[in-house]
C-alpha cells in the first residue's frame, strides 16, 4: 500500500551569460509545510506588497536584512525536512559551439538543466510513497516563450512512467514574482550559494560586504549551516555527465576568508 505525499519544488536561476557562475536550483518543501502559518503568512504579505525579497539587490539596508532574517528564521524550522539540488553550468563552453545556433543553446540551457535538476528532487522515493508534485517556476521571458513549465511537466511524467518513478507531477506553473514564498526562499539560497562560491573580500564594495556579513550571520545558526552542507550541487563543464561536488568545501573556503567575523561572538 502506497502513502500519498504531496510537495511543492520551486525553480529559479542566478547569473547569465558571462556572469558567472551560472546556476540554476530547484527547493522541494512538503505541502503540509509549506501551507503552515508561518509560511502561508509570509506569501500573504507577498501579495499584500507588504514584503520584498530579492538577494541581488541587498546592500545593507536594514528593513531588507530584518525581511531576510526573518523568512530565514522560519525556513530553519522547517529546513530539515527540505531538499536543495543545484547545476552550475558554463555559459562560455556551450556558446563556444560554433555549429549550434543561439537558439539551439538556449533551449537546452532553459529545458535540459531545470528538467535534470527537478528529476533529482522527484527520483528515487521508496515503494511506499507516491509523490503528487506542484512545480512553480519564477516567471521569465525566456521561459514563457519556451513554455518551460509545459516541457518541464511532460519530461518529468515521461521519466516517472520509463523509470518506474513513485511520484507525478499534477500542476506546473510560471510564478510572477512576489506571489509565492517559495520562489522568494529559492531565489535567497541560490543568492546565498552564488556569494559563497564567488567568496570576494569585502573590500569588494559595500554590497558585497553586506551580503557577507549576513551569510556569516546565518550560517551561525546550525540548522542552516547543516542545510547548506547537505545540498546536492552539481557542475557541468560540457559532459555527459554531471559531476557532484561536495558544498561543504566552497563553505569551508568562504568561513575561512572571513573567519574574523566568523568566531565573532560564535
Amino acid at each position: 500500500m502506497q502513502t500519498e505525499q504531496a510537495i511543492k519544488v520551486f525553480f529559479d536561476e542566478s547569473g547569465k551569460g558571462s556572469d558567472k557562475p551560472n546556476l540554476m536550483a530547484g527547493l522541494v518543501i512538503p505541502a503540509i509545510i509549506y501551507h503552515s502559518p508561518e509560511l502561508e503568512s509570509y506569501s500573504n504579505k507577498l501579495r499584500d506588497k507588504k514584503l520584498k525579497l530579492h538577494w541581488k539587490s541587498y546592500a545593507g539596508d536594514a528593513k531588507k536584512r530584518e525581511d531576510i532574517t526573518g523568512i530565514m528564521g522560519v525556513f530553519n524550522k522547517f529546513c530539515g525536512m527540505t531538499k536543495l539540488n543545484v547545476i552550475n553550468y558554463d555559459y562560455s563552453v556551450l556558446t563556444g559551439r560554433k555549429e549550434f545556433d543561439s537558439n539551439t543553446v538556449e533551449r537546452m540551457i532553459y529545458t535540459k538543466f531545470p528538467e535534470r535538476i527537478i528529476y533529482g528532487l522527484l527520483r528515487g522515493y521508496g515503494k511506499n510513497v507516491y509523490i503528487k508534485t506542484d512545480i512553480f517556476i519564477e516567471h521569465s521571458s525566456e521561459y514563457e516563450v519556451l513554455r518551460l513549465h509545459d516541457v518541464v511537466k511532460e519530461q518529468l511524467n515521461t521519466q516517472s512512467l520509463y523509470r518506474g518513478e513513485h511520484y507525478i507531477v499534477e500542476n506546473s506553473k510560471l510564478a510572477p514574482k512576489g506571489e509565492e514564498i517559495g520562489v522568494e526562499l529559492t531565489d535567497l539560497l541560490i543568492g546565498i550559494i552564488r556569494t559563497i562560491i564567488k567568496n570576494q573580500p569585502n573590500s569588494k564594495s559595500k554590497s558585497v560586504s553586506s551580503k557577507n556579513t549576513l551569510i556569516i550571520q546565518l550560517l551561525k545558526n546550525k540548522d542552516f549551516r547543516s542545510f547548506i552542507e547537505r545540498i546536492r550541487y552539481f557542475e557541468w563543464t560540457s559532459s555527459k555527465d554531471l559531476a557532484e561536488i561536495n558544498f561543504k568545501d566552497y563553505m569551508q573556503l568562504f568561513l575561512s576568508n572571513h573567519y574574523e567575523e566568523w568566531f565573532t561572538n560564535t
